[in-house]
């Protein structure tokens, strides 16, 4: 008992010590704890192209979601924007709208189904695109909506994992992704393509995406394309529009 007092009347007269003890502890046990953590995550991640892979399934195969899409085109240093474009897609289809600032002028598109819808120009008025008219329309939808945008071919598919980073507050993987892409209407003038992924961490979703190819003939002629994706899961409810 008498060896033990000293001890004690220490601890009391130089709290200090104590505390800084407890401190060194509670700090051990937090490294193990996150270092821990840290394994458990490397154990289970994927290799980058099963990663990517399903990320874009999971994604695509959301029953709701919205995104923004921004294209622009470079020639010779010189940079224009083609079209800024938000959007949101339930199970039903695909509304999009926006400007077109090359040609001077807003489009708005509802997708259900067979049916497609345009709003008009100038009487504002929603139309019904008859099958016969709808290649341009199919062709910028396809052009800007992430349902297509984002399909690759098989074969011409590499990915590399290129560093973490957060988007509106989601721990993110970074994935580069070099492919030949399987949009024939983005084909029809762009090739190349380099795709760059941000991949939420903690459910698989995709966050963002930058898109960038190179003109087939013109040599100095590039196209960039940044999409963002939220409101994943969020009710979203499309019907024909009433005008």
């Amino acid at each position: 008992m008498g060896t033990k007092r000293p001890v004690y009347f220490l601890s009391i007269l130089n709290p200090g010590r104590s505390i800084a003890k407890w401190l060194i502890i509670c700090l051990a046990i937090g490294l193990l704890f996150w270092g821990g953590k840290y394994l458990c995550e490397e154990a289970r991640r994927l290799p980058p192209d099963e990663a990517v892979k399903q990320s874009l399934t999971r994604t695509l195969n959301a029953d709701t979601y919205r995104f923004k899409v921004t294209a622009k085109r470079s020639q010779d240093g010189q940079e224009a924007v083609i079209s800024e474009i938000s959007g949101e897609k339930s199970l039903d289809g695909v509304h999009l709208q926006g400007s077109l600032p090359l040609i001077k002028a807003d489009v708005e598109i509802i997708h259900l189904g067979d049916q497609l819808y345009r709003r008009d120009v100038y009487t504002k008025k929603w139309v019904t695109v008859p099958a016969e008219g709808r290649i341009g329309l199919e062709q910028l939808i396809a052009e800007l909506n992430p349902l297509s945008v984002f399909k690759f071919t098989d074969g011409f598919f590499e990915v590399k994992e290129a560093g973490r980073e957060k988007i509106d507050g989601h721990a993110c993987r970074v994935y580069e992704v070099m492919t030949k892409g399987d949009n024939k209407y983005l084909q029809l003038f762009w090739q190349d393509f380099n795709y760059i992924l941000w991949v939420d961490k903690k459910d698989g979703l995709l966050r963002q995406a930058r898109i960038s190819g190179e003109h087939r003939e013109m040599v100095n002629h590039a196209l960039s394309i940044e999409v963002r994706f939220f409101d994943y899961h969020v009710p979203i409810e499309l019907k024909p529009p009433l005008e």
